[in-house]
């Protein structure tokens, strides 16, 4: 698509014509019988499409809002208790609850719904090649995470690079590691505005025509400038090309509840399907790493943003007010260290909700000037998103507020809910599922946002009063944990919200005994608190942290192995590989005894033999071949170089992982079991470390 169309109006215009019927159902009364009928057809023709025509998907999206606009039209028409009590209070934060969802759903569906292809084109000759400045801003990294992600910059194929550590802790053995290395070792006097004053202090040092940045433990492969550069030499006002965020390890969702490739990961849906539709309405986001800039664009805007902690999201609403473009490549070329414990990823989570609302306060994108549609839109759903804490919560509460403690959110008849409501929520999960593509599974998105949202609810409502009192917290990464351990420190908020919901199942039979006459809703509101139920168990036991002894990630290679010891030769395939040993399969062959040295042979898709000893960790021979594990010998800065670069560099890296298609059951069965999994797994960690 050309950069300089915009595809507002053809996509306004097609709004337009899907308004009309959409209203006429919303406002247009009728009899229950009537409603029932006319929304059971529109659910069949949402399910159809879903099921049949899913390059339609804008149709289950106009189906799905119309019924959701008209449950809420009746939500509005004296269903609300507008009352000083605490009847009022628990119906309006309901309602209000429900506004917000409402809200997400119909931005969800804008993002989501359009997309622009993006090829990726030449390079011209080196002469003409812009040069480009790879900034890596560090803050208390280990060392050995700091020589990963220098070791793929420097092994970026681009000819016309200059890679810069920028150091905060000013600490001799990261020095050293640059001049090992041949990185420019980059310092300031103060930590002054955190990782946004860092870059800023290096691009004044600096003068490239690009600016690349990575965080400290994203590794670039060596296509990275190949792959993103390109893009600036055809347009003159495109100031920013993001690429995905990619993660070799398992986030605590999947390692902690035992789901790997079972769920797409919880970072996915973002990088893979909202950024895409960000692009479509030129407001892709810089993510702060995986990205280049254009330093003109750059110092256009006053260089990185330093008034939230968002600094990325800030930057890229200042370059696209003042017209500069933005492009995104939904094609990894970095790959980094996910948040390993749960109470790392409630840091971090808490740090984007804070910086978000930071920017909805003090630069608030419906008021700023220079923004197109698109981009209003898109950056109030990325600002507003975080708000999400205190609606999850009152979902959670509602039910225990009717069955434990007699509120009435809701004042209408559950015949009457459940005509209104069931085919709003049916239509949303379709709609949802299909507009997602499999980059997240149904329900699994309230399991995300339950498990951080008594913390969220706290930041956003602290920030919205004072927005300029918060501080950068960097993200720890790397950690190690010995043994299982439930952080109640972290998930205390979360048990709480479980004792009550489970109260609530304990009263149930009571108030079923007690209110003959509200047996309907009281059967109504049961069936909503088992979902919360089903819900919250897993979000809970995300918190029941695996043990994590191994120094080091493994991660999955092609490639063949060939071992020699003792005048025996075997040959087989490497099966995944880290930076202190690796796992290979093949035929049965010679037995050498535990810890015996071996030479060892890798050679990759690169065609480059990587050469080093190994010691045999542990064998195990069947009927059909042996899995043969080892430790790696590394001794030489030379063969630690080469082998970082065989295990991260090759632009093949990290092809994207098949994940199942979404099937809304299937996501609500593995809920189900997501609680024994994880419970389970614990155990067997457990009996591992005692044995």
């Amino acid at each position: 698509m050309n950069p300089d169309v915009t595809p507002t109006r053809d996509v306004a215009a097609w709004l337009l014509m899907a308004s009309v019927p959409v209203v006429a159902y919303v406002l247009v009364p009728l009899p229950l019988a009537d409603h029932v009928a006319l929304a059971l057809a529109l659910c069949a023709t949402g399910l159809l499409v879903a099921r049949r025509w899913p390059r339609f998907r804008p149709v289950v999206g106009v189906l799905s809002l119309a019924v959701s606009f008209r449950y809420l039209a009746w939500r509005l028409d004296g269903t609300v208790v507008l009352e000083p009590s605490l009847d009022g209070l628990a119906s309006v934060s309901l309602l209000g609850a429900e506004v917000f969802g409402l809200f997400l759903l119909v931005t969800g569906y804008f993002q989501a719904t359009f997309a622009r292809a993006r090829p990726v084109g030449p390079l011209p000759p080196v002469e003409a090649q812009p040069t480009v400045d790879i900034m890596v801003p560090s803050y208390d990294e280990d060392v050995s995470i700091l020589r990963r992600t220098l070791v793929g910059a420097t092994a970026i194929d681009y000819a016309r690079k200059r890679v810069f550590l920028l150091d905060e802790q000013r600490r001799p053995a990261v020095r050293d590691l640059c001049d090992e290395l041949g990185v420019t070792w980059v310092t300031r006097p103060d930590n002054r505005g955190a990782k946004a004053g860092n870059l800023n202090h290096a691009l004044a040092q600096t003068d490239g025509e690009l600016i690349a940045v990575f965080d400290a433990d994203q590794v670039p492969v060596r296509s990275f400038l190949r792959t993103t550069v390109p893009a600036f030499l055809t347009d003159p006002r495109l100031a920013l090309v993001q690429t995905p965020h990619h993660f070799y390890n398992p986030d605590p969702f999947e390692r902690n509840l035992h789901v790997e490739d079972e769920i797409p990961a919880e970072h996915l849906i973002f990088y893979q399907l909202i950024q895409v539709g960000n692009d479509f309405w030129n407001s892709a986001f810089f993510c702060g790493s995986c990205a280049v800039l254009r330093r003109t664009a750059l110092e256009e805007v006053g260089g990185i943003a330093t008034e939230t902690v968002t600094e990325d999201a800030h930057t890229a609403l200042k370059l696209h007010a003042r017209g500069w473009r933005s492009a995104y490549l939904p094609i990894v070329q970095a790959a980094g260290l996910a948040t390993e414990r749960y109470a790392f990823h409630v840091t971090q989570r808490v740090r984007w909700a804070r910086g978000m609302l930071q920017i909805l306060r003090l630069d608030n994108p419906l008021l700023k000037s220079g923004l197109s549609l698109g981009q209003r839109v898109n950056y109030l759903a990325a600002t507003a998103h975080f708000l999400f804490g205190l609606p999850r919560l009152v979902y959670l509460l509602a039910p225990p507020a009717f069955l434990v403690f007699g509120l009435h959110p809701v004042a209408a008849s559950a015949g009457d809910i459940a005509a209104y409501a069931l085919p709003h929520v049916f239509l949303s999960v379709v709609g949802s599922s299909m507009v997602s593509q499999s980059t997240r599974h149904s329900f699994w998105a309230e399991v995300y946002e339950v498990a951080i949202a008594p913390y969220i609810a706290i930041v956003t409502l602290l920030t919205l009063v004072a927005p300029r009192r918060a501080r950068f917290k960097v993200t720890t990464k790397g950690a190690q944990l010995d043994r299982a351990r439930f952080d109640l420190r972290r998930a205390w908020p979360n048990v709480v919200a479980a004792g009550l919901v489970l109260a609530a199942v304990i009263a149930t039979p009571l108030r079923w005994q007690a209110a003959p006459d509200q047996r309907a809703t009281i059967a109504l509101a049961c069936a909503w608190n088992l979902y919360n139920l089903m819900i919250l168990a897993p979000a809970l036991l995300v918190a029941l942290d695996r043990p994590q002894r191994r120094e080091n990630w493994r991660v999955r290679r092609a490639g063949r192995v060939q071992l020699e010891g003792r005048g025996q030769v075997w040959h087989g395939r490497l099966v995944d590989i880290g930076e202190d040993g690796l796992r290979a399969w093949g035929p049965q062959g010679p037995v050498w005894d535990p810890a015996e040295p071996l030479a060892l042979t890798l050679r990759s898709a690169r065609g480059v033999p990587l050469r080093l000893d190994a010691v045999l960790l542990d064998v195990k021979a069947t009927h059909d071949g042996t899995d043969l594990r080892l430790r790696l010998q590394v001794e030489t800065s030379g063969q630690r170089r080469a082998l970082l670069e065989e295990i991260f560099a090759g632009a093949s890296s990290w092809l994207p992982v098949a994940v199942p298609v979404d099937r809304p059951m299937r996501a609500a069965w593995l809920l189900l079991q997501a609680p024994w999994r994880a419970i389970r797994s614990s155990w067997r960690d457990r009996a591992g470390a005692a044995a």
